[in-house]
């Protein structure tokens, strides 16, 4: 109850008014009693006095008082007194010479103490006492008498005021009833002005409680230009901003958890005591058994305290888990100077590594099949150079062997300048269209000679009327490739057939030999470069090991599909797949 600022405000409010009207109330009801009694006071002197002039004969007259012969009358005693009231004359001894109060008292000696300071002090002396006798308030003035320097006795006066102190009363009971009411309707406009003041502080209080809460749909309503309605105007302002920043704010940790969760690195976090606490689907994926290894993968990527030297705050490390090689790149969140935490990145560098092997095989093949002919380049040549009595035909013997062996590093060159071309796009493709039938014919013609001299036959099956897009001259290296292939691996008396069919929207090329065939072990290889299932007889007939290499990225930028099929001593079939544009008439 006491936390509501309007009751804290009224009740302030009606305290500062209470004590104000009550310092007013005392200072006025003082100053008018004060105010009344001093008149009353000059009043009674004047009396006095003039009763002084009449009366001190009485004391001058040697000690003869009125009214002591019988029938003699006071001269007080016929004095018109108010009721309550008396006069009393006394000597310089303070006994009673004279009196209104009644003739029992003549003779005696008055111990009043307003008479007693008048007769020591020689000085007017006024005092107001209450009789609880007659319960009133009286009033009483003793004034010096004085013959010449001479002190001759003092007039006391004793007056009724009591009227006076009824009018204070009254006068009091009048101006506090008027307080009570003036304090009343103080109180209702102190609450009227209260909730004038307290209800914008009530709004922007709930519109705080509802932006604490994450609602910025509403708005304080400012209804004035004072302090009040500046504060609400900067809450207004401060919920705009604080929404803007909000929604910002969301939009960023939305899009950076998008990011994280479909980045292709994997995303792990740690706390300080290295327990897992969010990964992304990519590195789930890494581990073996996806979200059921959570709670383990610190101990799974080899995050381990012991292994974090605690003067770094990055770490890197290759870890080879369920056949992947996974590389771990580790970050220490700092806070204030504190370590808040850990984030990994997960790479898995499987296949990198798989293409860097690659890459040092083809650089160890290329050295290899560069050396041999080289060697024997160098070798010739030395022994040319070394024996000048050979013969011309032993001479041209080692020429011929040195312009082969020249040959076939040509041959190397080129066919890997072409399959460099062809990954980088680096080889222009000349699209025109291609007739099936004159295409396989002309391949076919083209190795006539080579299968004649093999003694193998090469047969020509009959060819659809078809023709599709694609780069002529680079189809006629595929085939061939893939031809000369089938005769070179074919024994005397085999035979090389090739056929074509239509199969929807595609062209089918075959090629079958029942040459030596291919072991099951080397077919998935026979397509990477400088691959060889039969090395020796392959230098031997300058073979490069790229030709089926070179005739699977041909058919790839076609769109189309190389395959191979193959039985160790019974035969190889090597088929193409070549797309027909669509609507072309056969």
């Amino acid at each position: 109850m006491w936390r509501s600022i309007r009751l804290k405000f009224v009740v302030i409010y009606l305290l500062l008014m209470l004590f104000t009207l009550q310092l007013i109330g005392a200072y006025f009801v003082r100053t008018l009693n004060a105010s009344l009694v001093r008149d009353e006071v000059r009043g009674v002197q004047k009396q006095v006095s003039l009763l002084a002039a009449i009366v001190k004969p009485e004391l001058t007259s040697g000690g003869g008082r009125s009214g002591d012969k019988p029938g003699d009358a006071s001269l007080l005693s016929v004095f018109p007194q108010p009721q309550g009231g008396a006069i009393y004359l006394l000597n310089s001894k303070g006994v009673v010479e004279d009196t209104s109060a009644g003739s029992a008292l003549i003779g005696q000696k008055r111990i009043d103490s307003v008479a007693t300071q008048a007769l020591v002090g020689h000085k007017s002396v006024s005092a107001v006492r209450y009789d609880p006798s007659a319960d009133q308030h009286l009033l009483a003035v003793a004034m010096p008498l004085f013959q010449g320097d001479r002190f001759i006795g003092i007039l006391e006066d004793v007056v009724s005021i009591q009227s006076t102190y009824s009018t204070m009363r009254q006068v009091t009971t009048i101006f506090y009833t008027g307080s009570a009411l003036v304090l009343a309707f103080t109180a209702l406009l102190g609450i009227g002005l209260s909730r004038t003041i307290s209800r914008p502080i009530l709004d922007v209080t709930r519109q705080t409680a509802r932006m604490a809460k994450g609602d910025f749909s509403r708005r304080v309503q400012v209804v004035s230009d004072d302090e009040l309605g500046q504060l609400g105007h900067a809450v207004n302002d401060l919920a705009d901003k604080l929404q803007t920043a909000l929604s910002e704010n969301l939009r960023e940790r939305e899009r950076l958890r998008a990011i994280i969760t479909y980045m292709g690195d994997g995303v792990l976090t740690f706390d300080r005591d290295l327990r897992p606490v969010y990964a992304n689907e990519a590195a789930l994926r890494c581990l073996p058994r996806g979200a059921e290894d959570f709670s383990r993968a610190g101990r799974l990527l080899g995050v381990q305290r012991e292994s974090l030297a605690p003067a770094q705050e990055e770490w890197n490390w290759v870890r080879e888990l369920d056949g992947a090689l996974l590389h771990v790149h580790l970050t220490a969140i700092q806070r204030e100077a504190d370590t808040d935490g850990y984030v990994a990145v997960i790479r898995d560098v499987t296949e990198q590594e798989r293409l860097y092997q690659k890459q040092r095989e083809f650089v160890a093949n290329v050295s290899h099949e560069l050396r041999t002919p080289l060697t024997s380049i160098k070798s010739y040549l030395e022994a040319l150079g070394e024996s000048g009595d050979l013969d011309e035909q032993t001479r041209r013997t080692f020429l011929d062997v040195c312009r082969q062996e020249a040959d076939r590093m040509v041959r190397i060159t080129q066919d890997l300048l072409q399959l460099s071309g062809l990954e980088t796009q680096g080889i222009r493709y000349v699209e025109g269209w291609v007739d099936a039938e004159e295409w396989l014919t002309a391949a076919c013609q083209r190795l006539e000679m080579q299968a004649r001299r093999q003694g193998v036959a090469l047969d020509l099956r009959p060819v659809p009327q078809l023709r599709f897009r694609g780069d002529k001259d680079l189809l006629d290296r595929v085939l061939d490739n893939v031809i000369g292939n089938a005769i070179k691996y074919t024994a005397a008396g085999g035979q090389v057939r090739v056929s074509a069919e239509c199969e929807r929207d595609k062209l089918r090329v075959c090629v079958e030999d029942t040459g030596i065939g291919i072991p099951e072990s080397d077919l998935p290889h026979v397509f990477e470069r400088f691959y060889r299932v039969d090395k020796a007889r392959s230098r031997r007939s300058g073979g490069t090991g790229l030709g089926l290499t070179l005739a699977r990225e041909i058919i790839d930028l076609h769109g189309g599909r190389i395959g191979i099929e193959s039985k160790l001593g019974q035969g190889t079939k090597v088929w193409l797949v070549l797309p027909l544009t669509e609507g072309e008439p056969a």
